[in-house]
């Protein structure tokens, strides 16, 4: 199970709707980790097996990267926007 490797605390403590990235292999762990993300006002999103869990901590530090060098501050989130 990995999750919420793409959100910064301070963020998360301002209350704003984020999403969480969860990735697992075990569909009940999946659910239970889901449902304790929107507990939390959260918008759970699932990235695949486990083996998909290199992606979301990569994007963790290019997050990283970005609030030192291109953002300027840590102040902002990623999600994920779909249409119909």
């Amino acid at each position: 199970m990995k999750a919420f490797t793409t959100v910064f605390c301070h963020m998360l403590a301002q209350g704003n709707s984020l999403d969480g990235l969860i990735a697992a292999d075990d569909a009940e762990a999946k659910a239970t980790v889901s449902a304790f993300i929107k507990s939390l006002g959260l918008r759970p999103m699932d990235t695949g097996p486990l083996e998909m869990a290199r992606r979301p901590e990569g994007t963790g530090l290019v997050m990283t990267g970005l609030g030192r060098y291109g953002a300027g501050s840590f102040n902002f989130t990623f999600g994920v926007s779909t249409s119909a």
